[in-house]
């Protein structure tokens, strides 16, 4: 069980975490902390190598006040993510700003070659971006899979086709300790956690397959099963037009993002370019996309009655679209909500490395005693 002074170790990094610079008085004034529990803790914290004071707020006439703040290099976070068609790499601060990345396309295949290219393609951006292995807190691996509670067997992998013991195989080749993670909840987590809020959020991933994220309480919402959120597979339009999984009027079918990008050869880009200047058969296509759309976000709004974020592949698209989007849904709200609630994603790349990062710098800081 973590000690109280512990606990309240944790309550100061985590402020300050959301602050740029602040003196200890403002620390213990805004925590409701007294000063013999503040200073401990931030010595703490200093001798752990993860908050700075070497800056001085200007003086008032008095004694120069000190001004802590995160060391944001204190830790780095490396995030993966494989898709059909690509792998990314992404390393973060403790802050959670992304220092370097690389992208590059590559077909995923359950072989030797594949996984073997992803230890050469890690070793290649450790050594290329001078990264400091002994301050790497791990490595998160995110793929389109349902990924089992412990984090290291796949559940289900029907898009990718990996297989349950990918783990065992990527042990092998990959030089980081590391955990495998669902893209949709990595991109979820990736936006909850750059919230100055952190209030509830559902996160609609709208990419090559339709999948989702809900982060309640500071904690992605699991499920009992680790298949939650699947808004993909939830019945749109019923007896609709047919889905992967083998069922007729899945979201998937209305709301995947191949539906527009198939019709510019693959550049979904060049669709919305197309669709904005009016141009036709891609401006009526966005409007029926569109139409499924607020249909899928009203549900989720009904459902559960939080913050939606769109995101993935379209999610990215969306902002010059976001006020006609809103008054679309409100339109089929119940309670006539003003749609404010409806937000397009922060970060349009590399989010589920990203997110899948983010684990362990929050793991790290609950750790902290």
């Amino acid at each position: 069980m973590p000690t109280e002074k512990a606990s309240h170790t944790r309550e100061i990094y985590r402020y300050l975490h959301r602050q740029d610079m602040v003196s200890q008085q403002k620390i213990a004034s805004d925590l409701g902390l007294s000063m013999p529990t503040v200073l401990p803790g931030l010595k703490e914290l200093r001798e752990q190598g993860l908050i700075r004071a070497d800056d001085v707020f200007a003086s008032t006439g008095g004694r120069k006040a000190r001004a802590f703040r995160v060391d944001p290099m204190a830790r780095i976070s490396m995030g993966m993510e494989i898709s059909a068609h690509h792998i990314s790499l992404a390393a973060i601060d403790m802050k959670g700003h992304i220092l370097c990345s690389n992208r590059i396309r590559q077909k995923y295949t359950d072989s030797l070659f594949y996984y073997a290219t992803l230890g050469k393609l890690l070793e290649n951006f450790l050594t290329g971006n001078h990264l400091d292995r002994e301050k790497i807190l791990g490595l998160g691996v995110s793929l389109p899979a349902i990924i089992h509670e412990d984090r290291k067997r796949v559940k289900s992998a029907r898009v990718l086709g990996a297989p349950a013991d990918l783990y065992e195989k990527l042990k092998n080749h990959l030089s980081i300790p590391f955990l495998l993670f669902n893209d949709a909840n990595s991109r979820g987590f990736a936006e909850w956690w750059d919230q100055e809020t952190r209030r509830t959020i559902i996160y609609l991933s709208l990419s090559g397959t339709v999948g989702g994220a809900m982060v309640a309480g500071g904690e992605l919402y699991l499920g009992d099963n680790q298949k939650s959120c699947e808004f993909g597979h939830v019945t749109l339009i019923p007896d609709g037009r047919p889905c992967y999984c083998g069922q007729r009027g899945c979201a998937n079918a209305y709301l995947s993002a191949s539906l527009l990008s198939n019709m510019t050869e693959g550049k979904l880009d060049r669709f919305f370019a197309l669709a904005d200047e009016g141009q036709e058969p891609y401006a009526t296509a966005l409007r029926e996309y569109l139409l499924y759309l607020a249909i899928a976000v009203n549900n989720l709004r009904m459902q559960y009655d939080c913050d939606i974020i769109l995101g993935g592949y379209v999610g990215a698209y969306m902002k010059p679209h976001i006020d006609d989007f809103r008054e679309m849904v409100r339109q089929r709200n119940r309670f006539r909500d003003d749609g404010l609630f409806i937000h397009c994603c922060r970060h349009r790349y590399e989010t589920a490395a990203m997110g899948a990062a983010l684990f362990f710098v929050e793991q790290f800081i609950q750790n902290l005693e």
